[in-house]
């Protein structure tokens, strides 16, 4: 698989809170969801939500990023089981999943 620095930053850290910084096209959402799939394949079982601001910008960037990931990248495709692109759910092997989602977030200003 063809990384980045950014993915062997993210992929090989230890700290609980990752914090990625840089303009538009420095590889950010491409290799964060290299790190999400490797994880998803190694963690059986796992849960995995990428949230976005809403739909339409989940569809240009992260889930179109997915997209290209799995078919460019045999060592990940081999693991996938299929995806479903009603509910934007990538389905593994090993029980896995990695979903995207609108952000659920709502804030609340405390006076």
């Amino acid at each position: 698989m063809k990384c980045n620095p950014v993915f062997y930053w993210n992929y090989e850290t230890n700290a609980e809170v990752i914090i990625n910084q840089g303009g538009t096209g420095s590889s950010k959402t491409y290799s964060i969801l290299q790190v999400l799939f490797l994880k998803a394949i190694e963690h059986a079982g796992s849960v995995i939500t990428v949230a976005g601001q809403d739909i339409p910008n989940l569809k240009r960037g992260a889930i179109r990023d997915a997209k290209t990931i799995v078919s460019n990248t045999p060592e990940i495709a081999q693991h996938i089981v299929g995806y479903n692109g009603t509910d934007k759910i990538y389905n593994f092997k090993n029980g896995s999943i990695i979903e995207a989602s609108e952000s659920t977030v709502t804030l609340i200003s405390l006076s």
